[in-house]
Order: C-alpha cells, then sequence, then structure tokens
C-alpha cells in the first residue's frame, strides 16, 4: 500500500516511520526546505561562538510516548536530560516559586511562598490526577461508539467517566474552586495557553498539564527537540521511505467514491492508496469546501531567539513571567485580538541544561510572548518591547524573531494559531 504523508513534523514522520516499518510505501511532503514543521532549529552566530535553538517545543512530558515511537520502528531514542526544577514562575510584585516534578517539594516549597498554598497545590494535583486516569481510556482505547455501558474487562470507555473530567468546569473555575491566592490561580490558568486557549472559557480538562509534569517529570532532548525529527527522518530513509521537501500541496485528488487517491503539487499529481495529512485542519477543511470554513483559533506567539553574552546567576531552564494584568492579557488576546501590551512571557535556556547549546561565556534565552493569530503588526517592535522587559539588551549579540505571520507562511499554521482550532465551550473537552 503506498500513503502520502503531507508534512513532515513530528507527528507526520512518526506516522510515515511507522507506516514504513510495517512495510508500506511511503512518500513524505514538506513544504519547507528542511523537515521539522514547528520542530525548527535555529543557529545564530558570531564569529566563532554559536547559539542554538529550537524554535518550537522545547521539552518533553511523556517521554515513554516517543520511546516507543523509537523502539517499535528499530531505532534508539536521544538522550533525555531531566529538567529539575521543571518551571520557575515569576510574578509582578516581585515573589517567584519554582516547582518540581517531585509533589512534596512542590508543596513544601509554596507553602513557604504562599501559606496555604501548599495544601491547595495538593489537592488540585489530586483532582487531575483523577481526571488523567478518567481520561486515559479515550486517548489509547477503542472509540466509546455507540455509546455503551462496557462490560467487566472490556477496554472500551465507559461515556459516564467523561463526568469525573468536569466538563462543566472551565479552567478558570476549575482553579478559583481550589485556592483563594491570585497568583497560584493564574499559575493554573496558565495551562489553558499550552492548547492556546483562553482560560476563562477552555475546558477544565486542560489542568493535567500540570499533573503531567509532576507525575512524569519535564524532560530535555540533548542536542535539542530538533534531534528527535533528525533521528526520525534518517529511519524513514533507512526503511525506504521518500521524503520530499520544498513540495507545498495545492489540493486533495478524488478517487472513486470520492476517497482519497493523491494530492496535487506543483510538480503534480503525486498518487497513493492513502493520504494522511499531518497540517493545520483549518488548512485541510478549506482545500476541501473551497476556502469556506472558519472557525475560532488559538492563540500564537512572538518567538524570539536571542544569543546572550554572559552568564545568569540563577538562571533555570524554564521560567514564565506574568504580567501585571492577567485579564489585559487575554482580553487583548481573545477579544480586541491586538498585540499584547504586557504579555506573559515564556523564557527557555536549554543551555543550562546542555552546556552544548551556547558558549562556555553565553547563554541561548528562546522567549515566547503570547500574541493574537491572524494579527498584523511591526512585530520587530514588539520585540525590543520583550528584550527592554527582560533586561538583557545589553548582552544581546544576535537574535531571530519569528513572528505569527512567518509561523503562517514557514508551517502552513492559519494565522499563525500555535494549535489550530481553540477548545473552548462545554465540548472542548472533546
Amino acid at each position: 500500500m503506498r500513503v502520502v504523508v503531507v508534512g513532515a513534523g513530528v507527528g507526520g514522520l512518526a506516522c510515515a516511520v511507522r507506516l514504513a516499518a510495517t512495510g508500506h510505501e511511503v512518500c513524505v511532503l514538506e513544504q519547507g526546505e528542511e523537515p521539522g514543521g514547528k520542530a525548527g532549529r535555529v543557529e545564530l552566530v558570531e564569529g566563532a561562538r554559536t547559539w542554538r535553538f529550537d524554535s518550537g517545543p522545547s521539552l518533553l512530558t511523556m517521554p515513554w510516548v516517543v520511546e516507543e515511537l523509537f523502539s517499535d520502528t528499530g531505532t534508539t531514542l536521544p538522550e533525555l536530560v531531566p529538567v529539575e526544577p521543571v518551571t520557575r514562575y515569576r510574578f509582578a510584585d516581585g515573589s517567584a516559586v519554582e516547582l518540581s516534578a517531585d509533589l512534596e517539594a512542590s508543596c513544601v516549597a509554596l507553602e513557604g511562598w504562599s501559606p496555604g498554598a501548599g495544601a491547595d497545590w495538593r489537592a488540585f494535583m489530586l483532582t487531575c490526577e483523577a481526571m488523567w486516569n478518567a481520561s486515559q481510556p479515550f486517548l489509547t482505547g477503542p472509540p466509546p461508539w455507540p455509546p455503551r455501558r462496557p462490560a467487566p474487562g472490556d477496554p472500551t470507555p465507559d461515556p459516564r467517566d467523561l463526568l469525573r473530567i468536569k466538563p462543566w468546569h472551565t479552567l478558570r473555575t476549575l482553579a478559583r474552586a481550589h485556592t483563594a491566592d491570585a497568583r497560584l490561580r493564574m499559575l493554573i490558568e496558565r495551562f489553558g495557553t499550552y492548547a492556546g486557549v483562553d482560560p476563562r472559557r477552555g475546558p477544565a480538562a486542560l489542568a493535567v498539564a500540570g499533573y503531567v509534569e509532576h507525575a512524569f517529570g519535564a524532560w530535555h532532548v540533548r542536542g535539542g527537540i530538533h534531534t528527535i525529527v533528525r533521528a526520525l527522518t534518517d529511519r524513514l530513509l533507512a526503511l525506504g521511505g521518500e521524503l520530499r521537501t520544498g513540495t507545498t500541496v495545492r489540493g486533495i485528488v478524488r478517487g472513486r467514491h470520492r476517497h482519497a487517491a493523491g494530492v496535487r503539487t506543483e510538480a503534480g499529481v503525486v498518487e497513493g492508496d492513502h493520504v494522511i495529512w499531518n497540517g493545520d485542519a483549518l488548512a485541510l477543511a478549506r482545500q476541501l469546501d473551497g476556502g469556506r470554513h472558519e472557525e475560532e483559533r488559538t492563540l500564537s506567539g512572538l518567538a524570539l531567539m536571542l544569543a546572550v553574552d554572559g552568564r545568569t546567576p540563577g538562571q533555570v531552564h524554564h521560567e514564565i513571567r506574568f504580567p501585571t494584568d492577567y485579564d489585559r492579557e487575554l482580553d487583548d488576546l481573545f477579544r480586541t485580538r491586538r498585540p499584547v501590551r504586557d504579555p506573559t512571557l515564556y523564557v527557555s535556556t536549554s543551555s543550562v541544561s546542555d552546556p552544548g547549546e551556547a558558549p562556555e561565556d553565553g547563554e541561548n534565552w528562546f522567549v515566547l510572548a503570547n500574541a493574537p493569530s491572524g494579527v498584523p503588526a511591526d512585530w520587530e517592535a514588539e520585540a525590543d518591547r520583550v528584550i527592554a522587559r527582560l533586561g538583557v539588551g545589553d548582552r544581546v549579540r544576535a537574535r531571530h524573531v519569528r513572528s505569527p505571520a512567518d509561523l503562517e507562511r514557514e508551517t502552513g499554521a492559519v494565522g499563525g494559531a500555535i494549535y489550530g482550532a481553540a477548545a473552548h465551550g462545554r465540548l472542548g473537552t472533546l
């Protein structure tokens, strides 16, 4: 069987390698000049000094998923390095707290930071654990359709378990039900941005991201996430698969009974018995319905890769810097849809865990500022504002800025929306 995979991001490559390993003929088409999709790689050079960056995802939180992929397809997973602390959270009042993969250590740190916060966090984690356990059969078991009550031993999920995922709660109401501390609520609501949604409307189920970090840890891939891309690409080619870069898909070719029979590119038709789309779902829908499809999109981001000179005392691998007014940021992102006046900043300095990613006397700061998708702006000026807020302007030797428009152009993400359709409303859990 011949399968055409559109998109050489991690998902597309993983699918292609699994298919090739089971004997299928696979052709992967990628619009960019290099595989990787959002999991790209950037190098900044000043003289003999080099700073390296992942331009997208920066850590793993469920490493066994990738371990199984590599094991099942006959190759070896690159080295994983535990990240500890998982994240330092800084607040506008000057306070900060570090959360660990160890729940007890996190509770102790939170209690010292704000009396009562440790107990609140422990109760919150118990809620998240129950939600995680309830969700797993829906993710790994057979489809629960038509809805029915499974017999004992039947792996089919019980639809009633959806109630344990608290579909009547938003992430905000869940946070408020667990703590009165405004800063801890903000920290919990931050998990909504892991899926690019407004925590005031996004489902409570997104809180399981916090549980995953505690239960399974946070992991850095030695050499960066793009190392996984290179390993999967090498394995695909070794298994006889084909990768065509610089190839933009313009449409889906329909065969008998409107079954996908290939794709149309500028160079002609690439035929296949099946087509797998590893790209933006809205882009696919518009190809299929002539551009009429619309949907609410997730947020985007303004990404800065900063070649920083010198070492920062106490620098950690992951840090979140919250704004003074979190609701105003959410309004800028999802209501007025304008460049955020005071955005939350995510700072990943992978050279803390992986010294080879930066010169010995430097640091590689990947900074992501929340931004609305599909909104034009002077993004270089916005980047200047972010650097000024970070206070490292005099130490930046080189920089690379990727705007929402750049993300759309490079990866096909409509409007630069990082996560596609926004999971808002009561059906967001589904």
